[in-house]
């Protein structure tokens, strides 16, 4: 059952979307007029939006080794994932355009899959091998052609218990596009929205690791890839 606290803050985000309908359909529209200042319109709506609904609960994100991104190429974002607003604490944070590789549930929701597909994002069905495969050749075109992506390789949210195993096939958007991968810890995000989607008061850390280059790594490392980043991201969680 839905706490009290919870109802309340479902019944403003009905509010504000109701009030940004009108800037949705001035996008789209900017879209075919002007593709260049769309871009930019998107993703600074699509940010703001990112700060305000993680703020809207009350929580706050705290940045650790914000030395670590790269912001002038496109890049593979590698993270576990926690909870709910593990996009929208990315988006909010990463302080560059990103498009997520996404679950095909998500693409149900009428105003959400619009502003994702705005942003570039793809959806997957991990339970259709023809499909990822798509997918993945398409996540790998996007970065080949500047668009930054994310990635949550364990495929399904684990609520903050220990991180499930990273799905291999995840990094050949990195080797394939020769893009540097940059892993990154969540932590504390599962807080938030729990598993009844009531909301709750937390501080997130969002650790940004070292990049990995991949442009010369030998077949092994590739093989290891995998591996190494769940190593490095599991290693940051308390």
């Amino acid at each position: 059952m839905l706490s009290i606290k919870s109802v309340f803050w479902y019944l403003r985000q009905f509010v504000w979307l109701t009030n940004n309908l009108r800037e949705t359909a001035k996008v789209k529209k900017l879209v075919t007029e002007n593709p260049e200042e769309a871009e930019k319109r998107i993703w600074s709506d699509a940010e703001s939006w990112a700060k305000y609904i993680v703020r809207s609960t009350g929580s706050t994100v705290k940045v650790v080794g914000e030395e670590n991104l790269i912001k002038d190429r496109a890049v593979l974002v590698v993270s576990n994932h926690q909870g709910y607003f593990d996009i929208p604490v990315l988006m909010g944070n990463m302080g560059f355009p990103i498009g997520f590789v996404a679950k095909t549930d998500l693409e149900k929701f009428p105003f959400l899959s619009e502003w994702m597909k705005l942003i570039h994002c793809l959806f997957m069905d991990r339970d259709d091998m023809k499909q990822s495969l798509k997918i993945i050749t398409e996540g790998i075109k996007q970065i080949k052609n500047g668009q930054s992506m994310v990635i949550f390789p364990e495929g399904t949210r684990n609520h903050g218990g220990p991180v499930a195993e990273f799905h291999a096939g995840s990094f050949k958007l990195a080797t394939k596009a020769k893009a540097p991968i940059i892993p990154v810890t969540i932590d504390g995000s599962h807080r938030i929205m729990d598993r009844k989607w009531n909301i709750g008061k937390t501080e997130v850390i969002l650790t940004i690791h070292k990049p990995i280059y991949t442009e010369n790594l030998t077949k092994d490392e590739q093989a290891d890839l995998h591996i190494t980043v769940r190593e490095t991201i599991a290693g940051a969680l308390k």
